[in-house]
């Protein structure tokens, strides 16, 4: 693992580019996620970080982990990542089917109490009495 303490010019979800190519070398956790990479993937997969960078944001801040390309492509066309990805992508297919049950559920409640209290005469009545 290398550690560059000067910093990075690029962006921070992505690494230094190559020179002669304009494509990056790098790529950081953001970068990853964008990829479909989850935290256990990388640690699973990649393991320890090819490039320390000090955090372009804080220098309080820990230093921004970065990943050669070639790896990352490589462990993507890896049977581990591509069982992991498609398991991901059904399990957040059901996520957002479960989400838009619970949401139709809601507002089918929302309109069956607006329906009671829109009722006439079921709206409360001051009577002067102290309520509970």
């Amino acid at each position: 693992m290398v550690t560059d303490r000067e910093g990075s010019a690029g962006r921070a979800d992505h690494g230094p580019h190559d020179g002669a190519t304009g494509r990056r070398d790098h790529v950081s956790p953001a970068g990853l996620r964008a990829r479909g990479w989850t935290a256990g993937l990388v640690r699973q997969l990649l393991g320890e970080p090819d490039l320390l960078r000090a955090n372009p944001y804080s220098v309080s801040a820990p230093p921004t982990r970065l990943y050669r390309v070639e790896r990352v492509e490589a462990a993507e066309q890896s049977p581990g990542f591509k069982a992991v990805a498609a398991a991901t992508v059904r399990h957040s297919g059901a996520a957002s089917a479960g989400l838009r049950r619970r949401r139709r559920e809601v507002s089918v409640r929302a309109a069956a109490a607006h329906r009671v209290a829109a009722r006439p005469g079921t709206e409360r009545r001051n009577t002067g009495e102290a309520g509970p």
